[in-house]
């Protein structure tokens, strides 16, 4: 007679074999309730590994047709002049040929450049360009000298006089009416401008001045000369200063 307690013994045995084998035939045809199954990709959807759909996708925004891959440079450095390169005594002379320039175009005489009276003209309007580089700001009067002090001291103050246009009023050196002045910088960028060189930082004061109340200055009728000083600064810093007469 065959033992029960071993009959029980091997029918477990036998069932827990036939488990095993339906877990492994489970894995092996990839069923089971545990198996993730994989969805259909849509269209437009990536299936490759490392790449995701839509604009987060970043082969797709660096991939051209042909399979080359674009390379994204970055922005170049600024562009700086050094200040060294820009000569002083070129822009003073620009300055003095547009301003003829545009009187030319108003049908009103050129104003003298060069002579005894513009010698001093050019270095009054260079010491007070100096003053403002020194100071780092632009105004007629520094440390309480005015435009009038000034022409005093040059000795231009009595033979700088003139009618502003025949018969009306006369024009002197008070009130600032015989002085421009400006600043601007060159060899870098500065409100969106680049100076590059000397006609452009020329063109640029030249520019600023015609726009404001000193064009009105520019264009006495009866003025005869004009200085011009210029001083520039290791930033860059122009300043400009112009004295009719």
């Amino acid at each position: 007679m065959v033992n029960k307690a071993a009959l029980s013994v091997l029918g477990v045995i036998v069932l827990v074999s036939m488990g095993v084998g339906v877990l492994i035939g489970m894995q092996i045809g990839g069923g089971g309730a545990d198996t993730t199954s994989m969805s259909t990709p849509t269209p437009g959807e990536s299936t490759a590994q490392g790449q995701s759909d839509g604009e987060s996708n970043p082969r797709a925004r660096t991939t051209i047709p042909g399979g080359e891959v674009e390379t994204v440079q970055p922005p170049e450095d600024e562009q700086t002049i050094p200040a060294r390169r820009f000569e002083r005594r070129e822009i003073s002379a620009e300055i003095k040929r547009l301003i003829n320039q545009r009187r030319t175009d108003r049908d009103l005489s050129n104003l003298i450049t060069d002579g005894q009276v513009t010698d001093k003209l050019d270095r009054m309007a260079r010491s007070h360009s100096v003053a403002m580089a020194d100071e780092a700001r632009v105004s007629h009067s520094i440390d309480g000298n005015t435009s009038r002090d000034r022409y005093e001291a040059a000795g231009l103050y009595s033979s700088c006089q003139f009618e502003s246009d025949p018969g009306t009023y006369v024009v002197d050196a008070r009130y600032n009416r015989l002085e421009v002045i400006d600043h601007v910088v060159a060899g870098r960028t500065h409100d969106g401008e680049f100076l590059e060189n000397e006609e452009e930082v020329a063109q640029a004061i030249v520019s600023d001045w015609f726009s404001g109340t000193s064009r009105d200055r520019l264009l006495y009728q009866n003025a005869k000369q004009i200085g011009v000083g210029i001083e520039i600064t290791q930033d860059g810093d122009v300043y400009a200063t112009g004295n009719l007469c």
